[in-house]
């Protein structure tokens, strides 16, 4: 099978997929000018998904935001934010940064989407529906079996040593596949006559999420 075929069993309309990377996108900019404005408060709660969902959606999905708020400082937060925006900061080093924080609630999931949003260009999110998207990728377009093996990762403590080896791991292995997704989406983009985002990915956030929402309702 070519690889241009892994997502033959998927119909994704590029025109939602825009609509979803433009949302994406201006909070992607509010929140590096608010980063750099110092405005400590307003990026936290936004980063975290609590003042706008669309901002994070690994934290709004779990209902993580208010419980980072609640068990960490704004400070501390905000520390991390700008730990994750350093310019000189490697995707292989992005999950032990966010784990050294020692951030309660606050692990690769939502701290990579807060990463991504600030170096759209430089770091993927590694939340269950980029990291589904992969294992389909993975495993040659059988989505059944992306299903059986994502279910594999859920871990009764997401704090545990085990479970940060295990998503260290998975999140550093996507981007083969990441790239996989994004060949595809520029011949889906030339079929629709759609401009693909500039921001690599959260245009391939965009795309995951509805690759991820085509498998829940199908």
């Amino acid at each position: 099978m070519k690889e241009t075929e892994y997502l033959d069993d998927f119909e994704v309309d590029l025109h939602d997929v825009m609509l979803h990377y433009m949302r994406r996108e201006a909070i992607s900019t509010q929140l590096r000018q608010l980063l750099r404005n110092s405005a400590k408060k307003e990026y936290v709660e936004l980063a975290l998904g609590v003042s706008d969902p669309h901002a994070n959606y690994s934290a709004n999905e779990h209902q993580l935001g208010p419980m980072i708020l609640e068990n960490n400082s704004i400070n501390e937060i905000f520390l991390l934010a700008q730990k994750l925006a350093a310019a000189d900061l490697i995707v292989t080093n992005l999950p032990k940064t966010i784990y050294q924080a020692k951030l309660s609630y606050l692990k690769i999931g939502v701290g990579s989407e807060i990463a991504a949003l600030l170096q759209p260009n430089r770091f993927w999110i590694g939340n269950t529906r980029t990291i589904w998207s992969h294992l389909v990728i993975k495993h040659k377009g059988d989505w059944e079996r992306a299903n059986e093996e994502l279910k594999l990762y859920r871990f009764d403590d997401p704090t545990s040593e085990m479970a940060y080896k295990i998503w260290k791991e998975i999140y550093l292995s996507m981007e083969p596949s990441l790239e996989i997704i994004s060949r595809i989406s520029m011949i889906w983009a030339e079929e629709q006559n759609v401009k693909p985002g500039k921001q690599k990915y959260i245009w391939l956030d965009a795309l995951c999420n509805a690759l991820y929402e085509g498998n829940m309702n199908s």
